[in-house]
């Protein structure tokens, strides 16, 4: 969570597209391509957008770390509860849950593809970067995971 803080705060996207556009403004400024007050209109414009995109980035990277944050709690919640067998409270708990993963963008896909992939290139590794795969070898690549 540190490291998803930590870019949020840096930027570094957002500072480089502003870069390009101040150089993209200047050098048409010195080729006599855009007047002096046209470079500042777009400039404000520019600066404008950008402070409004990366603030809608902020903000949605910071809900996304809160819905993560209150997923795991809710998770030890139900995991004390079942525990407990209190099922009642299970629900409860699995039903914000639910509610928190309506919030969260859906790694889960993207994350499963990626472990097979890794399987099937630790595979195709392991037999010396061999191509030839059986059947089997290809099902059971896509399903450990």
């Amino acid at each position: 969570m540190s490291q998803v803080k930590n870019v949020i705060k840096s930027g570094g996207l957002i500072d480089s597209v502003s870069d390009v556009l101040d150089w993209g403004i200047k050098k048409s400024k010195e080729n006599g391509l855009i007047n002096n007050t046209t470079a500042s209109i777009i400039q404000k414009g520019k600066n404008t957008i950008l402070n409004t995109v990366n603030s809608s980035i902020e903000n949605n990277l910071t809900s996304q770390m809160e819905s993560i944050e209150k997923i795991d709690k809710y998770i030890s919640n139900w995991n004390v509860y079942y525990n407990n067998q209190d099922f009642n409270n299970m629900e409860k708990q699995y039903k914000k849950i639910e509610k928190e993963l309506n919030n969260v963008l859906p790694l889960e896909n993207v994350i499963t593809k990626a472990r097979q992939l890794e399987n099937l290139h630790e595979l195709i590794k392991n037999k010396g970067g061999d191509f030839n795969l059986s059947k089997e070898e290809l099902e059971l690549a896509n399903k450990l995971i």
